[in-house]
């Protein structure tokens, strides 16, 4: 299929700042594959000098496979990857600048969750308690920003204070164990490319053209590594759809797509608005609501399927009736399970559908479940792995070594953590030299020795072997296997399996990519449950909406479009950027639908353990309008049209979500939409001037104004 005339205009744009606004299905990906090989045929570009940046493995890979059957090489030298493999890259090879060692580990979730936790448990009794989810979220939401708190601030909030000391705590702990998390890959490439020159001259004359996919989905962070890497030559070309912005909880920032013009001002602006995958009855309904946001910068996708029905509605008069609905409604019209995805708001709706599905015996998957690799079995066999690798890597150390047991307690444990910090170094170093400590009791010192002893052998045994060959070696010495069978008879076998299916793993690497045991670490700590989602199972699919950004589906089923889930809002504040990225969350939903969409919702639900008998129906449902809806059974209550919106009398006159209204300090506008009845309603009010303001309406100094 040849490219369409804005898909052209925008792989043939001039050197210089570029953007493109790509809409859900118009071929983005396409644009970026032919833009790299038009750059190659065309301008003559060696391709070791483009630099190509996306988020998900999967997304890499199917450019890196696009790219190269596209220029018809076997091979191709640009660097094709994600934002994080691509830190870890430069790290690896210039992290030293930036106090990184080579060798460095990768904490993941668990592993920073565990350290917090340790972290907190040994805090004072002098200082607010926290919880360290949430103390890593504050580390988290700081760092992404680029930030570190400031030392010689004055800080009078108790718990920020708290905050404030784990910060110090946690860094110094990471350090010590030669380690760095996520966010490190991404922050600590932008302060060395910030402030070290030559580092930063040297990547930009290497990469002379940068690409960055999904740019609505940029952190500060990485906004800096794009400009910096791009600052001498200005050769940045982003795609992204500020209409797909979803993830601001774990730092993107949409205003790095709104504000491009603003940062780099020469930047040309492409739209493609040609859809190639949804219906126009699909793509009419999700621009229906997505328009109703303000911070956008817009566009209107052109369906170029034009036939399909009309977006169907279901009302359910409970949760487990509209699990029901959905097993029952695809079975009986014999739609494979293979084409069908249900997208739910959060995980905990996930299980009324799996006990409807197990019901009627339909093979489903979920993504978004417990990762193959959070498994325990997983972890502890990889700790061994990261200890080898890196032996200063405390964390691991503390994990497996009374795995299986050996006799190494929790007291005998935090004598040789007393000792390795009184002495600044590693514990494994610790346990090198305690063969003459009489303090500890001959069993401890045995152990000790015992564990040195198998580390040091499969340290030999890595040097030249391959990574199942190793791992089997593991599994061997320390009688792993057995170890699983005899602390559980109930669910031996299966985690068996699971050891067994992470061996063969480590052979398919070892055929495949042939690189070291660090190499295959590395690669398995940047992969998500994502990345090994297989579209083509003969399964039908069950994930978030937030997991389902960038798949498609023929049929699509999103339940639960109720309010207080669907959006997804604990409590009505003023939360204009929430409803905003909830109605972004609903558009991508929908725009995964190729052929077939499917709302639904239920009258009665039970949430946190309590049943919720009067639900009220989804703002989004009122936004796409009856026109576009059609009705398929179920309760027989109305659903929100523009019409049916919540009202409130003002003075005798009806207000509803369009009216005029004019308010005594902010002028003439009209109201967007509202939330609440009664007394209680709220409305979000835009007014003439430009600005939006939330009000409560039966306390505002508003008038209804005519026409």
């Amino acid at each position: 299929m040849k490219l369409n005339k804005q898909q052209t205009e925008a792989v043939e744009a001039a050197d210089g700042p570029a953007l493109v606004l790509a809409g859900a299905g118009t071929g983005k990906t396409r644009v970026i594959v032919e833009r790299m090989a038009w750059l190659v045929e065309e301008r003559a570009i060696d391709p070791r000098h483009i630099l190509a940046l996306t988020f998900t493995n999967k997304a890499a890979a199917e450019m890196r496979k696009r790219f190269t059957e596209r220029l018809d090489r076997p091979r191709i030298d640009t660097w094709l990857g994600t934002f994080h493999s691509f830190g870890l890259y430069m790290l690896r090879r210039e992290g030293e600048r930036v106090g990184l060692p080579r060798n460095f580990t990768i904490f993941d979730d668990a592993d920073q969750l565990a350290l917090m936790k340790r972290l907190v448990k040994a805090l004072p009794g002098n200082v607010e308690a926290v919880s360290p989810r949430e103390a890593l979220t504050w580390v988290s939401s700081l760092k992404q920003e680029v930030k570190a708190p400031d030392p010689e601030e004055d800080v009078f909030d108790a718990i920020e204070k708290t905050y404030r000391i784990l910060w110090t705590q946690y860094h110094d702990h990471l350090a010590r164990a030669g380690a760095a998390d996520f966010d490190d890959l991404l922050v600590k490439l932008a302060m060395l490319l910030e402030k070290h020159e030559d580092i930063r001259e040297k990547y930009q004359r290497r990469y002379r053209y940068v690409l960055v996919d999904e740019y609505q989905d940029t952190n500060r962070a990485q906004y800096l590594i794009a400009k910096y890497l791009s600052e001498s030559h200005g050769n940045l070309f982003v795609v992204g759809d500020e209409d797909q912005s979803i993830y601001s909880w774990r730092g993107a920032d949409i205003n790095n797509i709104l504000d491009f013009s603003k940062d780099f001002e020469t930047a040309v602006v492409h739209r493609l608005e040609d859809n190639y995958r949804s219906t126009s009855p699909i793509l009419e309904a999700a621009n229906s609501v997505v328009k109703n946001n303000i911070n956008r910068l817009g566009k209107t996708l052109r369906a170029k399927k034009s036939q399909g029905e009309k977006v169907r509605l279901f009302l359910a008069s409970s949760a487990e009736d509209e699990a029901r609905f959905v097993a029952d409604d695809f079975t009986k019209r014999g739609i494979s399970p293979g084409d069908v995805a249900i997208l739910y708001r959060t995980n905990g709706q996930a299980r009324v559908l799996e006990e409807a599905f197990r019901t009627k015996d339909i093979p489903y998957t979920i993504i978004g479940g417990i990762k193959f690799y959070s498994r325990k079995e997983i972890k502890d066999i990889v700790a061994y792995l990261r200890l080898l690798v890196n032996p200063k890597d405390d964390e691991s150390l503390r994990r497996i070594i009374n795995v299986p047991a050996r006799g190494i307690g929790n007291t005998t444990l935090r004598q040789f953590e007393e000792y390795a910090t009184a002495r600044n170094c590693p514990i494994l170093q610790v346990l090198r030299e305690v063969e003459l400590d009489e303090t500890l009791t001959n069993r401890a010192r045995k152990a000790a020795i015992t564990f040195v002893q198998i580390m040091d052998d499969l340290e030999q045994i890595a040097k030249t072997e391959s990574v199942e060959t190793i791992v089997e070696k593991l599994l061997k010495t320390i009688g792993y296997r057995e170890f699983v069978e005899a602390s559980d008879e109930k669910d031996f076998r299966t985690r068996i399996e699971i050891i067994d299916e992470f061996v063969a793993g480590c052979a398919s690497y070892d055929k495949g990519t042939k690189g070291t045991l660090a190499e295959y670490l590395q690669d398995m700590a940047l992969e998500s449950d994502i990345d090994s989602f297989d579209p083509n199972q003969p399964v039908a699919t069950l994930m978030t909406c937030h997991s389902a950004k960038g798949l498609e589906f023929p049929v699509v089923y999103l339940v639960g479009l109720e309010e207080g889930l669907f959006p997804f809002l604990r409590e009505f504040a003023d939360y204009d950027e929430d409803v905003e990225e909830e109605r972004r969350l609903c558009y991508v939903a929908m725009t995964r639908a190729e052929k077939e969409l499917t709302l639904t919702a239920s009258k009665s639900r039970m949430i946190y353990g309590r049943t919720h008998d009067t639900r009220e129906l989804s703002r989004f449902i009122g936004e796409i309008g009856a026109d576009k809806l059609q009705r398929i059974g179920g309760e027989k209550r109305q659903y929100k049209d523009k019409a049916a919106m919540p009202t409130l009398d003002v003075d005798g006159q009806t207000i509803k979500t369009g009216t005029k209204v004019r308010h005594a300090k902010f002028g003439a506008g009209y109201i967007m939409y509202t939330s609440g009845t009664g007394e209680k309603m709220k409305a979000r009010v835009r007014f003439n001037t430009g600005r939006t303001v939330l009000l409560m309406l039966s306390k505002a100094p508003i008038e209804i104004l005519k026409g």
